[in-house]
């Protein structure tokens, strides 16, 4: 099989995985919740700020409670907030009433979620709200949107007269698939209660969580996502996107019991989190590419590397590496295969045993943004501990060191080639000279 040939079937299996519905509406709820995300985590920031005189001050005045509240009400809504965007985009993508399919999912996924008895009535409680409810979410906004979708697709629906307004036909329209759809987990529920199963999202995090989790909870289940993410980057295809609809949820649930552990003063649970790939692995985006936007820009001599060090260099410490990507080139490119692997891997492992061994603190639970420059980046996500932005500076030293005798090949190659045009166009002025035209 030629190279072109096998270029193209692993594009076409990355086109259908990128343009797959479901896994599209995955990623677009999981986007949806971002915002409510790193809201949450700057009060919680703020909060547990680690300068003591200032924490002091918000608890004397009364406003550290009101911060903490304000991270568990953003925090403490994603499932809801999954649930509807994944039941809405899928609806969306297959031109139904996307609005019905996600107050159905809704209305299904609290109708799931154990209720708790207070002395103020019933409730809801927060970790199932939040991100303890995301797998149950994400699995009935599918088929509750799947259910609704063939309702519509059949024309199983009440129809009012063409001179009701479309809202309000909108609306009984859904009243078919929805009052099936809400009875569907009503007998899901009645089993799972004569199964003894009380809890239905403690059922799926058990099973298809703790499968799952195995990409997540372990350093070999995260180094081979990095794997997958470096090997589809290399064919020029977004490799966090191909993996987020699955690995994402997990991190995310993850830095949510480290949250709650943090503002309780307990130890944290977790070392593998959503911030620990996203801000202490891809330092500088995919293969932590901010080490060799450091040598393009301090380290070059031919004059294209120091054209694209002077490009790259800035939107690189934000995070936005596709100037190197695909100028220097990354992509398609062979002979930088090894340190675009190599360089995330040894920042996993570096970063894992330094926090495992309780030479850096762990990452906190606050989402920082993925924007955020490294450096940055280690010290929020740690709570404000120096020791998280120490080991980013070793992990950069390190791939630096990694990227710089690929760099220095490259670097010498292109001078090399600049010098030979050079000569070439000297050679060539000097040939259309006349000599007849010079006195002695």
């Amino acid at each position: 099989m030629s190279n072109n040939n096998l270029i193209n079937k692993i594009n076409k299996v990355a086109k259908g995985i990128g343009n797959q519905r479901h896994l599209l509406s995955l990623r677009d709820g999981m986007a949806s919740a971002m915002p409510l995300i790193i809201i949450g985590s700057v009060f919680m920031l703020i909060s547990q700020f680690p300068f003591e005189p200032f924490t002091l001050w918000l608890q004397r005045v009364g406003l550290q409670s009101f911060f903490n509240k304000a991270s568990d009400s953003t925090f403490g809504i994603i499932g809801l907030v999954v649930t509807f965007s994944i039941a809405y985009n899928l609806g969306n993508y297959y031109k139904i009433n996307k609005f019905a399919a996600g107050l159905l999912s809704l209305a299904s996924f609290i109708l799931l979620t154990p209720t708790l008895a207070t002395e103020y009535g019933g409730g809801f409680p927060f970790r199932y709200m939040g991100s303890s409810g995301l797998f149950v979410g994400i699995i009935v906004s599918l088929i509750t949107t799947e259910i609704y979708r063939w309702f519509e697709y059949k024309n199983i629906m009440i129809k009012m007269p063409d001179s009701v307004p479309p809202s309000v036909s909108k609306a009984f329209s859904a009243i078919i698939p929805g009052f099936v759809i809400i009875s569907l987990w009503i007998f899901v529920s009645i089993i799972l209660f004569k199964l003894d199963i009380e809890n239905v999202h403690s059922l799926v995090q058990s099973t298809l969580g703790r499968s799952l989790g195995l990409l997540s909870n372990t350093l070999p289940g995260i180094i081979l996502v990095i794997l997958i993410q470096c090997f589809f980057w290399m064919f020029g295809i977004h490799g966090a996107q191909v993996t987020g609809p699955i690995i994402e949820p997990l991190l995310l649930q993850a830095s949510d019991m480290n949250r709650v552990a943090y503002l309780a003063g307990q130890e944290l649970p977790n070392i593998l989190t959503y911030e620990f790939l996203y801000n202490f692995v891809f330092t500088g985006g995919a293969g932590c590419l901010f080490a060799l936007a450091i040598l393009l820009f301090f380290r070059s001599k031919s004059e294209e590397n120091k054209m694209l060090g002077k490009i790259s260099f800035p939107p690189t410490c934000f995070q936005v590496p596709e100037s190197i990507l695909f100028g220097y080139p990354i992509i398609m490119n062979l002979k930088v295969v090894i340190p675009f692997v190599l360089a995330p891997v040894t920042t996993a492992i570096i970063t894992y045993y330094a926090m495992d061994l309780g030479f850096v603190a762990k990452p906190i639970g606050a989402v920082i943004p993925w924007t955020t420059p490294p450096i940055i980046a280690g010290f929020l996500a740690t709570g404000g501990q120096i020791s998280g932005a120490i080991i980013q500076i070793i992990t950069i030293t390190i791939n630096t060191l990694i990227y710089l005798p690929f760099f220095l090949r490259d670097d010498k190659i292109k001078l090399n080639a600049e010098i030979e045009s050079q000569l070439d166009n000297v050679e060539d002025d000097f040939s259309n000279v006349d000599l007849n035209n010079f006195t002695f």
